[in-house]
Parts: C-alpha cells; structure tokens; sequence
C-alpha cells in the first residue's frame, strides 16, 4: 500500500515566538521551529517536499495564493512576551487570521505558544473556523503521532517523558537544515533547550510555564549532538535559553564542555533565565562552583535574567514569586563577585533585573519600593546589564491590576535617568572596545547593531554600515538602553563629518576644521580644534593614519 506522506507538500512558516525564556525572532531561531521540521522528516514527509518560510520572508516575496500550491500549511506563531524587534517581525494575529480565511485548498495547522491561549484572543472563533489548532500542547509530537498514525506505526506517549526528550533530540538534529534556509543564514543565533517545564510545584501565578503539561529533560550529549549538527551547517553562536532556571540543570559542566567541544568554532554561548532565589539561598561555595562551571565555557557579554518582577513584598506573595529583594541581592552580588571579570573589556556574566507593572497587590508604593531597590543596587557599585520593565501579559484566568500609567511612565523616567544610564557608563565605560556588532538597521545619521548573544546592548554608529557583515566599534557616549560608538580603530584624520560630530563636546564647527585640516597627530589636532575640549580623555580613542 503507497504511504499517503510521501506525497504531503508542506510548508513551515515560521511566524516566530517569544516566551519568558525562549527567544525565535532573527537573529534568533527558535528550537521549536527546528523540533517542528525535524518532527516532519521522522513522520515520513521527505526533505524534498518541505519548506521552510520566515514571516518575513513571507511579507517580502509571498501572497496568500502562493500558498496555494502546497498541501499542509503549519503555521507556528506565538508572542506571550511582547517585546520590540530589529531584526525581524512576528506574524500578527490580524495577518494570522488573513492567512487562514483566505487560504482554501492546503489544510491549515496553528501551532507553537499561540495555542495556550488562543481561546482567550480576539477573535477566537475565525482561529477555530480556519485551523486544525494543535492544542496538544507539544506541536512537534503530536504532528509526528498523526502522521505516524496514518501510516499504522506506532506513536510516543504523551507521558513518556524520556521517550519524547529523545525523540526531541533526534528531531532537534534533522531539523538544523532549515539554518540554512533562513535569509540571515550564517548570522543566526541557535537557542538550546536544557529541559522543559517550571520545576517548581506550585507557580509564579501570571507566568505562562504553568500551562505546559508536557515536561522532559535533555541529556548533555544530546544537546552536544545538536550543537555539532548546527556547526555543520556554519552557524556557530548559541544561547541556552528555554528552560526556568539554569542552575537546576543536573549537569552543568557536562552541558557547557560537551558544546565546547562539538564546535571548536564556536563564537558565542551565552544563557538566559536564573532564578535569583534559589541561587541566592545556596551555599556560598556551591554558588561559586556554578557560576564558575558557566565562566569558565562562557563568551564574554553573557547576561542571566532574574525575574524578580517586583520589590514589594506584598506583591511577590500575592503572585507567588520564588524570591525576595534580599535573596535577588545576594544573588547580584554573586553573579558580580565571578561574573564581573572582564575578558577584552567586557565582563563574563552579568544579571539583568525583569520588572512587572500590573502584578496582583500592586499599589502606589511598590513603585517607591522598585526604585530604592535599584539605588541600592546601584549604590553598592554592582553592575546590571539590563533592566526590563513591562507590563504585565494576563494569561488564562489571571487577573492582572489596574496599570497607573503616570506612575509607570514616571517609574520608567526616573530609572532611565538615575539607574539605566549611569550602569551603562560602569558597564561599558568610554573606550571599550566591541568586537563582533552585526549592523541590523540604519535610521537618521546612525547605523544601529547588535553583537549576537543574550539581550546584546544596542550600539548607534554613526554613519552608514550596512554593508559590512560585523564591525568592530569603540564606545564614546551613552543613552539610557543605548550606546554611541565609533568604528575601531579610529582614525581621526579620515574620519567623516557625521562621525565627527557625534563625538560629545565636539560640536559641527570642530568637526568641519578637523575635517578641512586632516591633522597627522596629537599636537596638530590640539591646534585645530582649539581649546575648551579635554583631549587628553581621548588620546587613546584617537588614531592618526599616515595615508
């Protein structure tokens, strides 16, 4: 009897997704993406017959009839972290929801984080009256059970954890050829799950880990086998993110050796959640023990996000956050004691603080009590990488409280301006030097890049550098989430005028007389532009081409 799957035309668009600790919008390629195409190729669907599509590569070359020609759509999408992209743009439930009442002949599949909640969207009834919405929770396992089912093969229990963590790990491997038909491709970042599920028994009551029932753990050498496929296809940056805490991985050093040594060239390993409470109540020795594990494997940059959410304790009780202010403080001062080394001027491992407005038992105070808490951080000359303060995104039944936006708004000012810019300077300090930017996005005077890794520090540099693959830059001036910098080395005397007016305190008319004069060195440049600026700060910035 021929297999009714050899036949399956099918596309994968990728619409992207966002969750509290997993990243899938470019240059960031999400596991579940590669799961989902993996999951395709074991079912019995031949390579041939599978594409794989970007959202964005669907708004530039794509319609809706050209979707036509295939016979099973998968759509995966999902957002529940909202946040603001560069490097691409998640497919909205508006273009969703287009797709699906527009498409006629393919059968149509939603799948990804979306389906958690897709009964509480607007609109929800044009979602079921146009798609099969994989609401197994696990798109991956329940696409590869029916195809298995149609062909009278045997399927993976649901419950069979070490089964499906497997089965995830074989897929994870097939599923790295769509690296290569991505657009960025090889200026992708492959995120790596560790295990999945909130081990916690009873959970942060707004987050969205509490409706995953399908829970399994990833052993080291699979995650190794993942990486080296992913090496081979010439993608070599990676960040651990999709699990709640790192820490509670069983085996750490096994984990960052085992990556280590399946891509010797590697260029970025970097992780994503920590949970400051259980790291702030361990023994002071176990906590170096890890946090060492992590620096020794690690790239410099590297940035573990605490979730503290909010500095009242009222508020963390009535949400049932794992933590408090003093337990996040200790945590800060621990990651800082190992983390804080710098290799090439950048520190190794630094904690970034989330905040959420609109957590149940938020009042007028929690705002004072968020803010003492950051002067203090700050006051104790700890650094921060970065500080994340949102909204919170109500799932499910939770009931979220009334956002005053004026004290948001006014929380949000006085972080920026007292915490926000004076951590970047400690952080990044004048000079330092950053290797690696990929230019993203040109807007106004200034090109606007990222270095791969865990929430990277947006750099303006001024001018246009689009067409240069990574630039190295030197950073001279700060915003309050943003950095100016200066291409590295400088020189001065080539320099242009956009260039040289972005330089702080120089002003158009210095720049228009250094760029007249072309000075060949220091004692020249201090004669052009005259005096009133404090040269001798720059004279290490400063270079002088002989050409």
């Amino acid at each position: 009897m021929p297999d009714p799957t050899q036949n399956i035309k099918t596309l994968l668009l990728d619409g992207y997704l966002d969750e509290p600790s997993c990243l899938g919008v470019p240059p960031y390629i999400s596991p579940h993406a590669r799961y989902l195409y993996g999951a395709l190729l074991a079912g019995g669907i031949p390579e041939k017959m599978i594409n794989y599509l970007t959202a964005d590569s669907y708004r530039d070359s794509k319609t809706i009839a050209d979707l036509e020609e295939y016979d099973l759509v998968i759509i995966l999408a999902g957002t529940t972290v909202p946040g603001h992209y560069l490097g691409g743009q998640p497919l909205s439930l508006a273009e969703i929801k287009e797709i699906g009442q527009n498409l006629k002949y393919p059968t149509r599949v939603l799948a990804g984080p979306i389906t958690l909640v897709w009964e509480q969207l607007p609109g929800q009834q044009v979602l079921a009256e146009n798609y099969d919405i994989i609401t197994g929770e696990l798109a991956p396992l329940e696409l590869y059970n029916r195809l298995q089912d149609q062909q009278n093969q045997p399927v993976i229990n649901s419950k069979n954890q070490e089964k499906i963590a497997a089965a995830i790990s074989d897929w994870a491997i097939t599923g790295s050829q769509i690296f290569k038909a991505h657009p960025g491709h090889p200026k992708l970042l492959a995120e790596l799950e560790t295990f999945r599920g909130c081990p916690r028994s009873k959970h942060c009551e707004f987050c969205s880990e509490q409706l995953k029932q399908i829970h399994y753990q990833r052993k080291p050498e699979a995650i190794a086998a993942e990486v080296k496929a992913i090496a081979a296809t010439g993608v070599h940056n990676y960040r651990l993110g999709c699990q709640t805490d790192l820490l509670a991985y069983p085996w750490l050093e096994e984990l960052y050796s085992g990556i280590r040594e399946a891509d010797p060239d590697l260029k970025v390993l970097h992780l994503d959640n920590i949970n400051p409470g259980p790291l702030g109540r361990k023994d002071p020795t176990e906590a170096r023990r890890l946090l060492n594990i992590i620096c020794k494997y690690n790239t410099p940059g590297d940035v573990a996000a605490f979730g503290l959410e909010s500095a009242d304790h009222q508020v963390l009780k009535a949400n049932n956050i794992d933590t408090d202010p003093e337990l996040t403080f200790r945590a800060i001062e621990r990651i800082n004691e190992i983390g804080g080394q710098r290799v090439n001027g950048i520190p190794k491992l630094l904690p970034g603080l989330n905040f959420l407005a609109g957590l149940k038992g938020e009042r007028a105070e929690t705002y004072q009590h968020n803010l003492q808490y950051l002067r203090r951080i700050k006051e104790a000359g700890l650094m921060l990488r970065r500080i994340n303060i949102r909204q919170v995104n109500p799932l499910g039944s939770y009931q979220a409280s009334q956002v005053d936006s004026r004290r948001f708004k006014e929380f949000k000012r006085q972080v920026n301006e007292e915490i926000n810019k004076p951590m970047l300077q400690q952080v990044f300090p004048t000079g330092t030097v950053i290797k690696g930017v990929w230019p993203e996005i040109k807007k106004g005077r200034l090109t606007y890049g990222r270095r791969p890794g865990s929430y990277p520090i947006l750099i303006g540099i001024p001018g246009d550098h689009l067409s240069k693959e990574e630039i190295s830059v030197q950073v001279i001036d700060y915003g309050y989430r943003s950095i100016t910098a200066l291409p590295y080395p400088f020189y001065i005397n080539q320099a242009s005028l956009i260039e040289l007016e972005q330089i702080p305190g120089f002003g158009k008319k210095r720049a228009e007389k250094v760029l007249l004069a072309r000075p060949k060195n220091l004692k020249e440049l201090s004669e052009t532009i005259g005096s009133g600026f404090p040269i001798e700060d720059w004279q290490d910035i400063f270079k002088f081409s002989k050409n």
